[in-house]
């Protein structure tokens, strides 16, 4: 029989290890997760025929209570080019057969390289046009994919990541401070035809 000294030991054990884990499945529930950002794609009516295939609307929205900092990609030459290859494609052809789509990046980068970060307010909306002559059969790898007739559907996925301070260049090493997001979102699955 345990003495009661002993017996209290024991209970604060247990207590520390409940109390352990019932907060941590805590911090995992309220944590960042799709409750504070919703991710919808949509047909861009607004453009153009210069695209071969469909275009499409990428929204991010802040539909939690606190504002949002998004790492969607990079950027280069102080921002003239922007890269948001945070957000990918999972397009399943007529045949069912779902394949990975990346953004096309550019051939080599020989200046500055910066992250693509995006404020996102309480409430606020970000769209992103979505080209799909601008990115290619990551999976399986086929930088000469084509389109046949038929319905496809299409799904868009963001995985938010930090700044490390080590990606943060020299005269904007604060950035690696801010509270980025860092949950993935999933979009609402899109059917679209390919007539041609």
């Amino acid at each position: 029989m345990r003495s009661l000294k002993t017996s209290h030991k024991y209970l604060i054990s247990l207590l520390t290890v409940l109390v352990t884990v019932v907060v941590g499945q805590g911090l995992q529930s309220s944590g960042q997760t799709s409750q504070e950002l919703k991710m919808t794609v949509r047909f861009d009516t607004g453009a153009g025929n210069q695209s071969k295939t469909a275009r499409f609307k990428v929204d991010l929205q802040n539909v939690g209570d606190h504002d949002l900092v998004l790492n969607l990609g990079f950027m280069l030459a102080n921002g003239r080019r922007q890269y948001p290859d945070a957000i990918i494609l999972t397009i399943i052809d007529p045949q069912g057969n779902a394949g990975q789509f990346d953004l096309i990046g550019p051939g080599g980068i020989a200046g500055r390289l910066d992250p693509l970060i995006v404020p996102l307010p309480t409430g606020s909306t970000f769209s992103l046009p979505v080209d799909l002559d601008k990115y290619w059969a990551a999976a399986p790898k086929d930088f000469d994919y084509k389109f046949q007739r038929g319905t496809y559907s299409l799904e868009a996925r963001f995985s938010g990541k930090t700044v490390s301070s080590q990606e943060a260049n020299l005269d904007v090493k604060g950035i690696a401070l801010m509270p980025y997001w860092t949950g993935t979102v999933t979009s609402n699955q899109l059917q679209f035809e390919i007539n041609k």
